[in-house]
């Protein structure tokens, strides 16, 4: 159990790593086909660099001064933990500990992006069966009234009535959600 939640805390860091460069250096870059791959690549390294283990050699002195390195060394320590007897009332089985408690978040936060994404599923869905579509090449277009529209999914896309197509605003939003459709940005984000 412990290794499981020394798992999920270095990959959560390692990704919270990537992710903050991404934001900080490349977001508002032009280059958005390395973005993507730099995103998805991102996701495969925060997954599996806490699998590798990768000896390394510290002195004596080096290994007592260091604090990052005694904080790293308890972190990851995976020798079993001593019987410690409770001071409070309560039994054993009813406490939680500090690997429950982290579950328990985790489970929670889980919870909670699955829940927006499934209502996310079921919002596109009552809108493709609420407004029509009209089939252009390999595209579905429906144009509809709902907040929150342009956007693309797959290869459906949702338009604003309220935003002229021939505009230069539209023709811009237009290509941009095109370019979504033939890049397959939606498999990217589920």
């Amino acid at each position: 159990m412990s290794f499981l939640i020394t798992y999920i805390l270095q990959v959560t860091c390692i990704s919270g790593l990537l992710y903050g460069y991404y934001h900080l250096a490349l977001r508002n870059k032009q280059f958005h086909q390395y973005n993507r791959f730099y995103l998805l690549g991102s996701v495969l390294l925060s997954i599996i660099l806490p699998l590798l283990r990768i000896p390394v050699y510290f002195s004596q002195v080096e290994t007592e001064e260091s604090l990052v390195l005694q904080t790293l060394t308890v972190i990851s320590s995976t020798a079993p933990e001593e019987n410690v007897t409770a001071t409070s009332g309560l039994d054993q089985a009813g406490s939680f500990s500090t690997g429950d408690l982290l579950i328990i978040i985790y489970a929670c936060v889980a919870f909670i992006v699955l829940t927006r994404i499934v209502f996310s599923l079921l919002k596109i869905r009552r809108m493709i069966r609420k407004f029509p579509a009209e089939k252009l090449d390999n595209i579905h277009f429906i144009n509809t009234t709902e907040p929150g529209t342009p956007f693309s999914f797959f290869r459906w896309m949702f338009w604003n009535r309220d935003i002229a197509l021939q505009s230069e605003k539209g023709e811009q939003i237009f290509r941009h959600e095109l370019f979504h459709i033939q890049q397959k940005h939606s498999l990217d984000i589920m």
